[in-house]
């Protein structure tokens, strides 16, 4: 009897093949820009190795992309022809190898079938369970080609102008274009932008193709665009089609409210938030298509309030680590290595998948180890030659240790702590450091004067920024009087400089729900979000600054159209809205109990859905009425100061009479 089979790898191959790919797409008119750091590649010769028994005679089928031969009990056979196993023990071994691609296998067989009771082994000493993919179940699959799907899209205005044509698909997507039945004496250039005014600018268009002269026909790169602008069109004839390439992903989580701005927001987000979910989560689909780990981190959060799909986010921590020996930080960035070790251990706290931390494991100590590595005698962390220290796009004293950085760091060394602890590895020492490493922040950073923390003791400068504090909330670092100091002294004090990036609002805004400031956090996303709104944004931006005007809204890096309009971490209202509003959250990894603790944030009326890891809670809240149901048993109510049990499949409902902040 043929068991079900998948194709199969050495595993973390797929992955880290895939990010090399998609880390060589981006373009920038007439040229590629492959990503500023070290790239690695699937292993070219791997072999896998099973034994079975066989309870009655039966036939296997290896099927391969790459070359290679199969071993059944000491005996070589071929690709492609049936073997046929007696009854009883036999041991099987496959080898695939190839230069332009990833090695990988199928087996047609009963005890045979390819799956991750298989093991694989790149010619080293370590077999592991092979690596395998869900998308990949049937043999005419081709795991080194993404398995996207297709949907033919049309625009909703075509526009005929004295020098070419303009397409509007009415909203930003990601699709490749077809040119069928082209006749044209001269080229046709191609010139696609986010914006009208990017498309227009045919001399500052960031993307751009062109089709040759007396072509018959013409495939273009899938790309990000709204607007579509074919110059030369008009002395020419064709046939276009579009098509939107995506994943599809299973929508759980959902919000909508007596605010209808607020609902025009969070469904803004969830489709930025899809547009830039695919093979990885990705920081823009225009600019850059690469996967950031401190990018990618929000979107772990994001993704488990509105998909929990567990595999891309595996997928994504995967190809971001790589391989070992580690050569520098994660994307050239101090603080998105101390991203990476973080996101392993909140990944298990929200899935409680103690399977892939055991996998992962051996690259998150290495990784661990490599920043440690790189801290001084003082135990803080300064960025070399070769490092980047992000923390924000902003002004920020940078001199040598920076206080956000060693609170990251901290952080780190804590997470890589807690899941040696998981796997029985007596890491103790990770603890001790973190600890150590918070009282030498205090004791260097924190400023009684300002009563705040500062950027650098270095400097002289003294300089206080928002980021340093809000990492002081989020990661415990501040202490009862220094965190409602920092309320007082940073967060509500307009002279400290806000910030503009929807990347540190993330923080920002948790900080402000997590004090009780909701109200204070539902006009901001009204001002901020709704801002892009207002400008016609149907995606939402990589950076937003509401005292500009005109084109300054789209450059950015010294690019005219620079900025990306369709930014990841632009989709954080899902995760505030859902973690803070609807106010679900785990309380023991895995969501094997969790919490809903709904606030209305000035609201009239909340309603929506939660993911809880394998289960869904409903929320709906007026200040009269709440209404609470879950498919999950462990759940807990919290209102009013109040705990109340939830049921599975029954109904909660309680009748406030007092309206709940």
């Amino acid at each position: 009897m043929t068991a079900a089979s998948q194709w199969i790898w050495y595993p973390g191959d797929f992955e880290i093949y895939h990010h090399l790919q998609l880390s060589m797409r981006r373009e920038e008119r007439d040229y590629q820009w492959p990503a500023f750091w070290r790239l690695d590649d699937c292993y070219p010769n791997v072999r896998f190795r099973k034994k079975v028994h066989c309870d009655a005679v039966e036939e296997m089928t290896v099927y391969a992309h790459g070359v290679g031969h199969v071993w059944v009990d000491g005996k070589k056979h071929s690709f492609q022809r049936p073997i046929t196993l007696s009854e009883g023990q036999h041991e099987i071994i496959v080898h695939v190898a190839r230069t332009d691609g990833l090695p990988c296998i199928f087996v047609e067989g009963g005890e045979t079938a390819s799956d991750t009771t298989w093991e694989a082994n790149e010619f080293g000493r370590e077999w592991l369970p092979a690596g395998c993919n869900v998308l990949y179940q049937n043999r005419e699959d081709d795991p080194n080609q993404f398995a996207f799907q297709y949907m033919k899209i049309v625009p909703v205005s075509i526009e005929h102008r004295a020098e070419g044509i303009v397409y509007d698909f009415g909203r930003e997507t990601f699709a490749l274009l077809e040119f069928e039945n082209v006749e044209a004496a001269a080229d046709i250039h191609l010139f696609y932008g986010e914006s009208l005014d990017e498309a227009l600018d045919t001399d500052h268009s960031i993307l751009i193709d062109t089709i040759p002269a007396d072509s018959t026909s013409y495939r273009c790169n899938a790309r990000a665009f709204r607007y579509l602008f074919v110059q030369g069109a008009e002395s020419a004839s064709f046939e276009l089609t579009a098509w939107y390439e995506y994943l599809p992903f299973n929508r759980i989580g959902s919000f909508t409210s007596s605010n209808e701005l607020l609902n025009r927001i969070w469904e803004t987000a969830e489709y930025t938030f899809h547009l830039n979910s695919r093979e990885f989560f990705l920081d823009g689909i225009k600019r850059d298509r690469w996967v950031w780990s401190g990018d990618a981190y929000q979107s772990y959060f994001i993704n488990n309030y509105l998909y929990f799909d567990t595999d891309i986010t595996k997928r994504t921590i995967i190809a971001l680590r790589g391989k070992d020996p580690i050569a520098t930080h994660t994307n050239t960035i101090v603080d998105y290595s101390f991203y990476w070790i973080m996101s392993v251990h909140a990944y298990y706290e929200a899935t409680k998948d103690l399977e892939f931390v055991t996998f992962i494991y051996p690259r998150m100590k290495s990784m661990m180890d490599y920043c440690i590595s790189r801290t001084d005698e003082d135990g803080f962390i300064r960025g070399r030659d070769g490092d980047w220290v992000f923390v924000d796009w902003a002004e920020y004293d940078r001199t040598g240790a920076v206080c956000a950085e060693q609170m990251l760091l901290a952080e780190s060394l804590k997470a890589a702590w807690a899941c040696g602890e998981l796997l029985g590895k007596g890491e103790a020492e990770y603890l001790k450091q973190s600890e150590r490493l918070k009282e030498q922040i205090n004791a260097r950073f924190w400023d009684e004067e300002h009563g705040a923390y500062i950027d650098s003791f270095e400097s002289g400068r003294r300089n206080v920024t928002r980021h340093a504090n809000i990492f002081a909330i989020l990661l415990g670092i501040a202490d009862d009087r220094q965190r409602e100091s920092i309320i007082q002294n940073v967060l509500l004090n307009d002279e400290v400089p806000q910030i503009s990036t929807p990347y540190f609002a993330f923080y920002e805004l948790e900080v402000m729900c997590q004090t009780g400031q909701l109200e204070h956090v539902t006009q901001r996303m009204e001002q901020y979000w709704g801002g892009m709104l207002a400008l016609g944004a149907t995606t939402f931006w990589e950076e937003y600054n509401p005292s500009v005007s005109g084109l300054d809204h789209y450059g950015m890096y010294g690019d005219r159209y620079g900025k990306s309009l369709c930014h990841a971490w632009g989709a954080s209202p899902i995760y505030l809205l859902g973690r803070y509003y609807l106010g679900v959250y785990p309380s023991s990894a895995g969501y094997e109990t969790f919490v809903v603790e709904p606030k209305l944030g000035g609201l009239e009326r909340i309603e929506g859905t939660v993911p809880v890891n394998g289960g869904v809670v409903a929320v709906k809240m007026s200040s009269e009425r709440l209404h609470v149901i879950t498919d999950k048993n462990g759940g807990t109510v919290r209102i009013n100061g109040k705990e109340y049990l939830l049921q599975k499949d029954m109904p909660f409902v309680l009748e406030l009479g007092v309206r709940v902040e």
